[in-house]
Formats: C-alpha cells, sequence, structure tokens
C-alpha cells in the first residue's frame, strides 16, 4: 500500500509512505492506504481534506454508494469513518489509473523490496515457546460469528486448537475475542513468551500500537486483550495472509456453519413435535 499527501496545488508533497502488508485483496490494501493516510493527515494537523483514489469499488463504498458485504471490509471501513469524521471536511473521490502513477509506482517499488528481503511477518526480537494463529470472523454486520485459534510450537507441535460460537457480533470483535481465549489458553499451558499471528490487519495492528483504537464497540476487547497479553513475559502480534491462516478460518467458518445447520434443525424437530402450529383453519369450516 502507499499514499501521497500534497498541498491543495498538489505542487508540495507533505508526506509520502508505501509499505508492504502482506499477501491480501487489492480491497483491503486500498482501505489500509485511505487509513494510514488519513491518520498521517490528522498528524500533519491538516482539516480539510480530499482523497483521491483509482479505486472505484472502495470510492463507491466509502460514499455509501456501494454496499459493503464482506466484513473484513465492513471492519476496515468503521475504522476508516472513525477517522473521517474529526475532519471538519471531507471528500472522496475516482480518478483514472494513469493519474495515480506516482503512488501506484511506490506500491509496485515496495513489493519488488519485499521479494527482496522474505517474510512479511515482523521480526521476534525473542525466542518464543508458542505460536498462536487466531481467526475470528461474523456472517454479517452484525450477524452469526466465531473465534478460533490453534497453539503449536515452534516446532510446530499442536498444543491446543478451539473454536467457539459467539452469537451475533459486528466486525472485528471475533478477531479479539479469538486473541482474548487463545491467551488465557496459552498462560495456562505454561508458555511465557508468545507470538500471535492474525489476518486481521486491523487488529493485529491495533494491538501491535501502530494503529489507535478509536470506535467505542473495540475499546472494551481491546482492554480485555491488552490486560490478557500483560501475563506473558514477552509476546509479539504478527500480521499474516489468509492463505497462511487457513486452517484457523476454516475453523470460524465450519463452526458458524455447523451453528446455522444446528439451528435450523432445531426449527424443523419443533415444528413436527407441534403440527398444530402448521394448520390454519378457516371460519367456514368452523360453521359447517
Amino acid at each position: 500500500m502507499a499514499y501521497i499527501v500534497k498541498s491543495p496545488d498538489q505542487k508540495t508533497t507533505l508526506a509520502k509512505k508505501a509499505k508492504y502488508i502482506g499477501e491480501t485483496t487489492n480491497n483491503v490494501a486500498e482501505y489500509t492506504a485511505i487509513l494510514e493516510a488519513l491518520k498521517r493527515a490528522h498528524k500533519l494537523g491538516i482539516r480539510k481534506v480530499l482523497i483521491r483514489s483509482d479505486a472505484d469499488f472502495i470510492v463507491k463504498q466509502l460514499t455509501g454508494l456501494n454496499k459493503i458485504r464482506s466484513p473484513k471490509l465492513l471492519g476496515l471501513s468503521l475504522a476508516c469513518q472513525d477517522e473521517i469524521d474529526e475532519f471538519a471536511v471531507f471528500g472522496i473521490e475516482h480518478i483514472p489509473r494513469a493519474e495515480n502513477t506516482e503512488a501506484d509506482k511506490m506500491v509496485q517499488e515496495a513489493i519488488k523490496a519485499q521479494a527482496k528481503t522474505g517474510s512479511s511477518a515482523s521480526k521476534c526480537s525473542f525466542k518464543p515457546d508458542g505460536i498462536i494463529y487466531v481467526a475470528g470472523g461474523s456472517k454479517g454486520a452484525p450477524g452469526h460469528a466465531a473465534a478460533a485459534y490453534v497453539i503449536v510450537t515452534p516446532g510446530d507441535k499442536v498444543l491446543a486448537i478451539y473454536a467457539r460460537y459467539l452469537g451475533k457480533r459486528l466486525p472485528n470483535i471475533p478477531e479479539y475475542a479469538a486473541v482474548y481465549l487463545s491467551a488465557k489458553k496459552a498462560r495456562s499451558l505454561g508458555l511465557n513468551k508468545v507470538v500471535i499471528r492474525s489476518d486481521n490487519t486491523l487488529v493485529a495492528r491495533q494491538l501491535s500500537g501502530e494503529f489507535k483504537v478509536k470506535s467505542e464497540m473495540l475499546k472494551k476487547p481491546y482492554a480485555e486483550c491488552v490486560q490478557a497479553l500483560s501475563d506473558f513475559e514477552a509476546y509479539t502480534i504478527q500480521s499474516i495472509s489468509r492463505a497462511a491462516n487457513k486452517t484457523t478460518y476454516r475453523m470460524v467458518s465450519e463452526t458458524i456453519r455447523d451453528y446455522v445447520r444446528q439451528e435450523a434443525e432445531n426449527k424443523t424437530s419443533n415444528k413436527k413435535r407441534n403440527p398444530a402450529s402448521a394448520v390454519v383453519v378457516q371460519d367456514s369450516e368452523l360453521d359447517s
């Protein structure tokens, strides 16, 4: 992802940044770039801002023209909205890719630089005794949600594996739940130094201190996770790709699916036990 902050006449560059954020979708990368650009604009004391993006899909979502169906994109959109609300004036417009070549070139250079250095996960300054893969998801906003984790040794021996249905939750809250539950379990196993890996970029960066938590609905789960993590001698949060977290993510999907299926079966069973509730008697039948 990359962004450039310029003066209104576009003659002066106030800030610019390019960063490799791991394997992810174009839409997630675009939202991340917008979010970081808005945060940088705040730090520069800018009160009136116009965002220009060549991602028409994202522009229409942020202006309300397109619905956001992906829980992950919704979480990023809400984080962007928290930043947007703090500006006196905000605008966003779509521009052709040809007018966005400078930022696009910065993205390509960041990807090439990463290819030379290797892993996208942040480096660990200590030797961990456990690695935790976490995932959380919701099918809607709010929607059926679940959290899952897998705890392994550095040698990939599985120490714990767990998934839980959470009821109906908003996006990002299930991811925080996964971090909290896994941290508690890891401490009960005697682990003191852990690496936590998540494919939720927003939550990973909030817990690592890169992003502030401005959403009121996330402040409580964030605080609970920070408290749970403080029990470790050392820990680090790493942002990884969905492909690198597929086992845990599949556990989330299967947990939600199993709950929905069981709920449907229970409703069908209740109808069979109470057939009268499905019979409609017309007045003419009562009169005859």
